[in-house]
């Protein structure tokens, strides 16, 4: 089997879009900080993310930091008189459109076509989109204020199945189409029969043709597929399974490791610690040896406080967004999200 060619990968290029309703009070801010390459957790030497070549990512709409772009969300609520919001309230809706990594496809032409596209189909407020080239795939991010008609509708923007299929045929004729892309065909539900049948014919292809594997494209599936279940095939090669790593605990977290509440420091017996309901099956607080201590406050790297500890609220919960590696959507660590 020969090579792949420019010519032949154009011809088995698929469109990648895929959205993504974002809750929680300051979840536009963090998306944004992800977007804008602002969270310092996610830069480091175990990132996927190319530090280098940060400076090739292009901003095509909306603020250039991720405070402007939650300050647009806010005046533009506030202009439509949007009252306080549910706790679990979509505050905006997330869209990712992706190229291969081996394309050929000019990436600023595709995605200033792709950010046209969801201007025209969803027609409300484009917060921020911003394209990053300093992962594996080229991809861009495109955050969307779900206000319609004066409310907040981000699960009526995102749909259901029908609605979904719908956005997916609409982009390939305004978009995919024009680049000569290709549509996911619908995944059916296949038999064991037919699945053992598709690994046979893989195991042969790759026999025949062990030049296969030095391709980026199957070396990403192949790690995919393997990611769901490793076991079986690290035992048929006689490894053994890599064992969890623990993080190591801050001084703060040793201190204030919780104690055992039946049994709390200065009380005899049975008697309950003041604050402490009888019934109660819940600790909210961390006990440590010298009383009752706060939660632990996240750190900088030099040690002291992080400053986004006095603007964070408790609705900050760490989200999940692009990972191009695996082409899927990926829980970013909670140190980065805060």
């Amino acid at each position: 089997m020969r090579n792949q060619t420019p010519a032949d990968a154009m011809k088995t290029e698929r469109q990648y879009v895929r959205l993504k309703k974002l809750t929680g009070r300051d979840i536009v801010r963090i998306a944004a900080k992800h977007n804008l390459r602002e969270l310092q957790a996610e830069l480091g030497a175990e990132s996927h993310i190319d530090h280098t070549r940060i400076g090739l990512n292009q901003v095509i709409a909306g603020a250039s930091t991720a405070a402007e772009v939650a300050a647009s969300a806010e005046r533009l609520m506030l202009d439509a008189n949007i009252g306080s919001l549910r706790r679990d309230a979509v505050r905006g809706v997330e869209i990712v459109v992706s190229l291969p990594a081996v394309s050929t496809i000019d990436p600023t032409a595709y995605f200033a076509d792709s950010l046209a596209w969801v201007q025209g189909f969803f027609n409300v407020p484009v917060l921020s989109a911003v394209i990053h080239l300093d992962e594996s795939a080229p991809h861009c991010h495109v955050l969307l204020l779900p206000l319609v008609n004066g409310r907040m509708a981000g699960s009526d923007l995102v749909g259901n199945k029908p609605r979904l299929q719908a956005i997916q045929t609409s982009f390939f004729e305004q978009v995919g189409r024009k680049y000569g892309l290709t549509r996911r065909a619908a995944q059916k539900r296949l038999s064991s029969a037919t699945r053992h049948k598709a690994a046979s014919v893989i195991v042969t292809a790759i026999q025949g043709n062990p030049e296969l594997l030095d391709q980026r494209c199957v070396e990403n599936a192949m790690l995919g597929v393997l990611a769901r279940d490793p076991e079986p095939l690290l035992t048929a090669l006689g490894l053994t399974m890599p064992l969890p790593t623990k993080p190591g605990k801050s001084f703060i977290e040793i201190m204030t490791k919780p104690c055992k509440l039946e049994n709390p420091i200065g009380f005899k017996g049975s008697a309950k610690p003041i604050g402490f309901a009888n019934d109660s099956t819940e600790n909210h607080r961390t006990l440590s040896c010298v009383g009752i201590a706060p939660e632990p406050l996240p750190l900088t790297e030099a040690g002291s406080i992080s400053p986004d500890v006095f603007s964070r609220s408790q609705d900050d919960a760490p989200s999940e967004y692009w990972d191009s590696e695996r082409g899927e959507f990926g829980k970013v660590p909670m140190a980065s999200a805060r």
